[in-house]
């Protein structure tokens, strides 16, 4: 069995200068593939020379809605892309963050970053990672007006159930992590049962949101199958099942050959 990481920070400084081995760790755990996510043009970059490096990382670039700002530039996206197509499988993570950003102005800008990179991602024919926090009512217009061609995830869903087939009917497949672990995350494992099967991803969202029983903790992709566990609890489905399942849902949206 191997298990696919899709969503990871190896270029975090947290982990960064330990990559070796934590890949390792991961490898011994029976993670195979690690997609590694940037969230501005030095983070992504950084992921982009991870995946040069590690034929088992591949790269996700974009500006995260936490770094929004007014002056912000997109124009080192698509060359990015363009100049490594081998390493660079999606645009991400991308969206709102309502959480850390209050004012409507910023909103606003975050909104604008995200259309902006949807045309990108749609330019290049690739699919998008969103990152929503606080904001799923407001996410939703803006996908059903900006069509994604090559789809989407979204990342660590922590909406709740009841939109999760608004986002399966735009073609978004839906990604949970360590909190869905949590012994007080209902919602969270209600909304991984409201999902489809052949639209559900896993992802550690590492160094952040370490699954029990390592919550509070640096989090890494070796405890992917602690994840991996539980949804196999949820759906009841043996693990070979469950496997071949997230596999192909990885396959389908990223278009990768993975290890």
């Amino acid at each position: 069995m191997h298990l696919i990481d899709t969503h990871c920070h190896l270029n975090h400084q947290t982990l960064l200068d330990q990559v070796d081995d934590i890949i390792k760790r991961a490898k011994d755990a029976g993670v195979s593939t690690l997609f590694v996510v940037g969230w501005d043009e030095v983070s992504s970059r950084k992921a982009v020379e991870l995946a040069k490096i590690y034929p088992t990382v591949k790269a996700i670039i974009g500006l995260h809605p936490v770094d929004s700002k007014p002056d912000s530039s997109l124009d080192w996206i698509e060359p990015l892309a363009k100049e490594n197509p081998n390493e660079v499988i999606a645009i991400g993570e991308i969206g709102l963050d309502y959480h850390w950003k209050k004012l409507s102005e910023e909103h606003d800008l975050q909104a604008r970053h995200l259309i902006q990179q949807i045309d990108i991602a749609n330019r290049l024919n690739l699919p998008i990672v969103i990152h929503c926090r606080d904001a799923y009512e407001a996410i939703l217009p803006i996908l059903k007006e900006h069509e994604v061609k090559a789809h989407g995830v979204m990342h660590c869903y922590a909406g709740s159930p009841m939109l999760v087939s608004q986002f399966t009917k735009l073609g978004f497949y839906l990604s949970f992590g360590g909190p869905i672990t949590f012994k007080n995350a209902t919602e969270a494992r209600e909304s991984v049962s409201a999902t489809p099967l052949n639209r559900v991803l896993i992802e550690t969202d590492a160094p952040y949101l370490a699954p029990h029983p390592f919550r509070g903790k640096t989090n890494e992709p070796s405890y992917l199958p602690l994840i991996f566990e539980k949804i196999k609890e949820i759906y009841g489905i043996d693990a070979d099942e469950i496997s071949n399942n997230l596999n192909s849902n990885v396959k389908n949206l990223f278009h990768v050959k993975t290890l």
